[in-house]
């Protein structure tokens, strides 16, 4: 049965006194990452290293991450303002992501990401909304959930999963001005109208082959999937991309290692990014890119 992977992270880590005194923020992101390096990893079989190790990333209240994340966009200039309704999205949790079919699927969309993206489109308002590598459309359900009348077009080269989205959609009210398209990214961002997407969403993922150029393997294909979008992006457009972690700030040789692969995959995306666009990245579980185009 699938969930989030954070609920099954959160689960097998209960029993846990050290993780419950850095939920409980007792002590350190650091501290607690060091518990994970000696004990942890040995003692929680029952996750992976990567599973383990993201716990660490858990910020200890999502609505101050939130909050402190919009506000900082705004300063920046990439948000329009910093208004945060921790109602509302208390109630789309309870209304949409507590229903939410998973299938056999694990989304590694964490709470905090999922809020966030809700205040940045509430904050934003964007009228089309394109989601390439939607997966099962968790994240997208997100920016719907936050504007109902929002045009959002979810893109995946997988049927499956685009099929579970699609049945999400329409059993929790969403399905109202939402596309659903079994296709490569990079040909369907291309095709799209000039200066008609308000907001686009990164999230896909490349096969990890030496088959394939460098520039589509795993995240490195964020960069051809930008640059495929660039000429139908509005003026002021917004990007946001997930697994954009380039800090290490628990201090844990994982994350170090993490930080360091993913800047590698990032060179040209981040490049494209200085040359045209205004972001920030925050360090929520998995990394989050924030971006206006100028």
């Amino acid at each position: 049965m699938g969930s989030t992977a954070h609920s099954k992270i959160t689960q097998a880590l209960k029993p846990f006194p050290s993780y419950t005194a850095f939920r409980n923020g007792q002590i350190s992101a650091a501290v607690y990452q060091k518990w994970i390096d000696k004990e942890g990893s040995l003692k929680v079989v029952s996750l992976t290293e990567d599973q383990i190790n993201r716990s660490s990333r858990f910020p200890h209240d999502l609505h101050d991450f939130v909050t402190r994340a919009v506000a900082h966009c705004r300063a920046l200039d990439i948000l329009p303002n910093d208004r945060y309704h921790p109602a509302s999205i208390d109630q789309a949790f309870s209304d949409i992501f507590s229903r939410y079919n998973h299938a056999e699927n694990l989304t590694y969309i964490f709470p905090e990401e999922t809020a966030l993206l809700y205040a940045i489109v509430q904050s934003a308002q964007p009228r089309r909304a394109v989601f390439a590598g939607s997966y099962y459309g968790y994240w997208a359900a997100a920016a719907k959930a936050a504007h109902r009348d929002l045009d959002i077009t979810l893109i995946d080269i997988n049927p499956v999963v685009m099929n579970l989205a699609s049945q999400n959609f329409a059993d929790l009210g969403l399905v109202k001005n939402a596309k659903f398209i079994v296709e490569d990214a990079e040909t369907v961002l291309t095709s799209l109208d000039a200066e008609s997407i308000d907001l686009l969403v990164l999230d896909a993922t490349g096969p990890n082959s030496e088959e394939i150029h460098e520039e589509y393997r795993e995240k490195a294909i964020y960069f051809p999937h930008l640059q495929a979008a660039m000429e139908n992006l509005a003026p002021g457009a917004l990007v946001v991309a997930h697994n954009v972690i380039l800090s290490n700030f628990t201090g844990g040789g994982f994350w170090e290692e993490k930080q360091k692969e993913y800047r590698r995959q990032y060179i040209k995306f981040l490049a494209l990014l200085q040359k045209d666009f205004v972001y920030t990245v925050l360090d929520s579980t998995e990394g989050v890119l924030v971006a206006r185009k100028r």
